[in-house]
């Protein structure tokens, strides 16, 4: 068939089809992936393809903040002031941005409300909901939100009932059980469905297990090739098939029970799943999940210790937009969109700002590092030093560059406040647009 037909003929078959056939037909044979990259059939230049800054939740503040990096496309704002005062964001998923009660595209400033679920499917005094977004441009514009049910973690008395003692009954029941069912949200419908999913393998244990955990990880998430990754309680990440009807339980690094580290960072790079162990001041371990041959484990990538290096103060390629602190009242009206002011050129990744660790200079005895995120197209993490300085650390070279001031106007001087990152999101723009129906 390849043969018979001419190529000007079957760009223009393929390029009849849907988004989400398109990519299915890339796989077919070389001849036709060729032919959809060549003929751009499937608007590439729409797709996620670089990072155009981290988006970071800091501790006490009420609005995220935007570390962003210069670009000579269309200027992204951090600024959501069509937003509810107050809206964090809690998701981010290939261009999409995830708030507790909407989904925003930053490029087009667009946001979709999500309807309140009416029926979560669990008790409430046991358990919280957490929202998680998935969203992959390449198949289609439309995208889901997952709400997860995690056991609420209580303290001693808290967990006592009537009697002064714990339910047994509850405490007991496996977690998480199977099968699974979801409230599930999708915009192509615009309503909230039940979905069951069945374990494979062993659980993570009990209700009560998940109830004494005080382990600190980001609850975040990873959609790769239609699997849904979240970070959950007790270190254990969850796979959940949206193919199949199935999900995984998967245990965290055996490191991470060895050093007793205190913080696990789940995300994606250009090869696959990642996760980072961190919690020591200046030392991080980076993972990548081996899901071939049928097995699902995590295998040793790299390690890093921050060494001392000199400080480095003032402007750097990137701008933290410094949102939390600047009236926003009357920018970004009727689409003007000079209200952050960037100078118009693209970063170079490799080579701008590099550190010298060992150069002379007011040096630093050691650092307080936090993981910020996977670069989703490099072999690059992005850090942040004290919440002073952004890092972005090469794991090939081990070279690191220093990208600029992330620490926000006055944060930390008010008195009981105590300043740290809560949450981070690498940021891929995707300059498509809304469905404006199913």
């Amino acid at each position: 068939m390849v043969n018979l037909l001419p190529e000007d003929v079957l760009t223009n078959i393929i390029r009849l089809l849907a988004p989400r056939y398109v990519a299915i037909s890339r796989s077919v044979c070389k001849t036709w992936c060729a032919i959809i990259d060549a003929r751009n059939l499937l608007r590439a230049d729409l797709l996620p393809r670089s990072v155009r800054g981290i988006f970071i939740n800091f501790n006490e503040l009420s609005m995220s903040e935007f570390f962003s990096r210069p670009s000579k496309g269309r200027t992204v704002s951090g600024n959501f002031n069509y937003l509810p005062l107050g809206s964090r964001i809690i998701g981010h998923c290939n261009g999409l941005l995830l708030f507790c009660n909407y989904v925003v595209n930053p490029v087009t400033r667009q946001s979709a409300p999500l309807p309140p679920c009416t029926s979560p499917n669990i008790v409430i005094e046991h358990f919280v909901c957490r929202e998680y977004l998935v969203f992959d441009p390449q198949l289609s514009p439309h995208y889901e939100v997952f709400m997860i049910p995690r056991v609420r973690c209580y303290g001693r008395y808290e967990m006592l009932n009537s009697d002064g003692e714990l339910d047994p009954a509850m405490e007991g029941l496996e977690w998480p059980p199977s099968p699974w069912i979801l409230n599930v949200f999708s915009s192509r419908t615009k309503v909230w469905e039940e979905r069951s999913f069945v374990r494979e393998g062993e659980a993570a244990g009990n209700v009560a297990d998940r109830r004494l955990d005080s382990s600190c990880v980001q609850d975040n998430s990873v959609y790769w090739r239609g699997v849904l990754y979240v970070n959950c309680q007790t270190k254990f990440v969850m796979r959940i098939s949206l193919s199949n009807g199935s999900y995984q339980v998967i245990k965290p690094p055996v490191y991470f029970e060895r050093m007793e580290c205190t913080d696990l960072y789940l995300g994606k790079s250009v090869k696959g799943v990642h996760c980072a162990l961190y919690g020591f001041p200046s030392s991080f371990w980076i993972y990548i999940l081996d899901e071939s041959s049928g097995r699902t484990e995590w295998v040793f990538k790299h390690s890093c210790d921050i060494q001392p290096y000199q400080r480095i103060d003032g402007c750097g390629p990137w701008t933290l937009q410094d949102i939390n602190s600047q009236d926003w009242s009357n920018k970004f009206e009727d689409g003007n969109e000079e209200a952050i002011v960037q100078e118009k050129f693209e970063w170079d990744s490799d080579n701008d700002n590099v550190i010298d660790t060992i150069s002379r200079g007011n040096h630093l005895s050691r650092r307080d590092i936090t993981f910020l995120g996977f670069h989703p197209y490099k072999e690059v993490v992005f850090l942040s030093d004290t919440l002073r300085r952004g890092l972005a650390y090469h794991l090939n070279s081990s070279k690191i560059q220093d990208l600029g001031n992330i620490h926000p106007t006055h944060y930390g001087t008010e008195m009981g406040i105590q300043p740290f990152i809560q949450a981070s999101f690498p940021y891929t723009p995707w300059t498509g647009v809304f469905p404006e129906d199913n």
